[in-house]
C-alpha cells in the first residue's frame, strides 16, 4: 500500500475550516526539520516503514481533531457557565444559572483550568518528538522536491487510526507466527534428545545445586523435587495437555502427605508453576521450580516487602534473561499476586 503526506506539509482538513492551521504545520516543518533531522540518509532510511507512515499520518489527523475542538474552546466553552446568564434561550444550552456569585467564580474558575489544560495538551503534542520527526521528515521532502508537492483533495480520504491497527496486528500476528515455529522446533529438538526427559532429570541433578534433591520414578515419567530450605517436596509428572490435544506436558503437585495437606503456600506455587509458557519444556520446568528455593528470604521485585498485606510470600516468578561473559541465563523475579 503506498502512502502520500499532504502537500507542502500541511493538516489536511475540510475547506471551510480555513488554512491557518496547514500554515502553522507548514511552517513549524521549515524551523524544526533541520534540527531534529540533520541527517538526509537516517531519514529516508526510517521513513522506509509504511507503519511509520500511517502512524505519522495518524498523529496529524489526531492533531487536527484537537485543532478544530480549540476552535470551540473560545468564546463558547471558555464561557459556557455565564450563557445561561447572558442568552438564556440560546439553542443547546441546559445549564442552570448560578445560584450565588460564589458558585459562578467557581465554574468559571474550573472551564478557565479546564480550557488551559487542553491548550497545553496540544502543545505538548504539537512540539513532540515524534511529530518534530514528522515536521522534518516532511522537510526533507519539500527540499528534494523544491517545494512542489502534489496538491490534496483538502479532505482527509482514510482513517489512518483504523489502518495503523491492522498494520499492528498484521505484526502481532507474524510475531506470533514466528514464536509459535520456533517453540515447535525446540520441543521437536527436546524430544529428540538423548536420554529423553529422564536425560534432562539426570543433567540437572549434576549441577548439585545447593539443598535440592531428586528422586526419579522407575516405572512412569513422573519425579519429586525436594527443595530443602524451603522445606517443600513437588510431583512432576508428564499428562495429556487439556489445551493441545495430544501434545504431552509437565504438571506440578504437592507431594501427597498423609499426616496433613498441602500448604497455602505450596498450593499457590504449584497454581504459579502450572500457568507457565513452555510447558513441554522441561529443563525450563526445573530452573522455575529451583527459584522457589530460597521463597522465604527473596522480598518482592515491586514493593520490596516480604509479605503482602495477607501476609503471603511473593508465589508468582517471571523470567528475565541475564548476559554474562557473552552468556545468556534466565533469572528470575518474585513477585507478589497483587504486585505482578
Amino acid at each position: 500500500m503506498s502512502t502520500q503526506l499532504p502537500a507542502n506539509g500541511a493538516l489536511p482538513g475540510q475547506a471551510a475550516t480555513g488554512p491557518s492551521a496547514a500554515t502553522d504545520a507548514q511552517t513549524s516543518a521549515a524551523s524544526i526539520g533541520e534540527q531534529v533531522n540533520p541527517n538526509g540518509d537516517a531519514i529516508r532510511k526510517e521513513w522506509d516503514s509504511e507503519k511509520q507512515i500511517v502512524s505519522s499520518l495518524w498523529k496529524l489527523q489526531e492533531l487536527e481533531t484537537k485543532i478544530h475542538q480549540l476552535r470551540s474552546l473560545l468564546p463558547d466553552r471558555l464561557l459556557a457557565p455565564i450563557t445561561p446568564i447572558v442568552n438564556p434561550r440560546k439553542a443547546g444550552s441546559q445549564r442552570a444559572i448560578p445560584k450565588n456569585p460564589q458558585l459562578l467564580f467557581e465554574a468559571l474558575a474550573q472551564s478557565a483550568r479546564d480550557g488551559v489544560a487542553e491548550v497545553e495538551e496540544f502543545k505538548s503534542m504539537w512540539q513532540s518528538s515524534e511529530l518534530k520527526a514528522v515536521w522534518g521528515w516532511m522537510d526533507e521532502k519539500l527540499k528534494e522536491s523544491n517545494g512542489r508537492y502534489p496538491q490534496p483533495t483538502g479532505m482527509w480520504e482514510r482513517d489512518y487510526d483504523v489502518i495503523l491497527r491492522d498494520l499492528e496486528n498484521e505484526e502481532r500476528q507474524k510475531e506470533e507466527q514466528r514464536r509459535k515455529d520456533e517453540e515447535e522446533q525446540e520441543r521437536l529438538k527436546a524430544l529428540s534428545a538423548e536420554g529423553g526427559w529422564r536425560g534432562v532429570v539426570e543433567s540437572f541433578q549434576k549441577r548439585q545445586l545447593s539443598g535440592l534433591r531428586l528422586l526419579v520414578n522407575k516405572n512412569e515419567a513422573m519425579f519429586t523435587v525436594h527443595l530443602g530450605s524451603a522445606g517443600m517436596t513437588f510431583e512432576v509428572q508428564e499428562v495429556v495437555s487439556p489445551e493441545d490435544s495430544g501434545a504431552l506436558e509437565w504438571q506440578v503437585e504437592p507431594q501427597p502427605q498423609p499426616w496433613k495437606a498441602p500448604s497455602k503456600l505450596e498450593t499457590a506455587i504449584c497454581s504459579n508453576l502450572n500457568r507457565r509458557p513452555r510447558k513441554w519444556d522441561l529443563a525450563y520446568l526445573l530452573e522455575m521450580i529451583y527459584s522457589y528455593s530460597d521463597i522465604r528470604r527473596t522480598p518482592c521485585k515491586k514493593c520490596q516487602k516480604m509479605t503482602d498485606n495477607s501476609a503471603q510470600l511473593p508465589v508468582i516468578r517471571r523470567p528475565t534473561t541475564v548476559e554474562s561473559d557473552g552468556k545468556k541465563s534466565i533469572s528470575w523475579e518474585a513477585y507478589h499476586s497483587g504486585c505482578a
